[in-house]
């Protein structure tokens, strides 16, 4: 689902809000989200959906010009059981 498509959805359901506030609120959610995930073991728990949560490893790379420390970032998704339960209920992504 876009962006578009969400304030779309979103705006009919709701038919009091305009789609400018909608996209606003979203908007404010995303900045929200990006200062939690960029924090150090950074995690934002997305309700009945799951956790995303962002891991940073430190790594030390040895190559031809010499020593360098490095950092990987790991993100990962972490589905909640009723999510899992969806998805084979609907048999999405077979």
């Amino acid at each position: 689902m876009t962006h578009r498509q969400l304030v779309r959805e979103i705006a009919r359901r709701l038919p009091r809000l305009k789609r400018r506030e909608i996209a606003e609120v979203l908007a404010v959610q995303h900045e929200l989200w990006l200062a939690a995930l960029s924090q150090e073991d950074g995690c934002i728990t997305l309700g009945d959906l799951g956790k995303l949560v962002v891991e940073v490893q430190q790594m030390q790379a040895a190559g031809v010009v010499g020593r360098r420390r490095l950092k990987r970032l790991y993100l990962r998704f972490r589905p909640t059981a009723k999510l899992k339960h969806t998805i084979v209920e609907k048999g999405a992504g077979v």
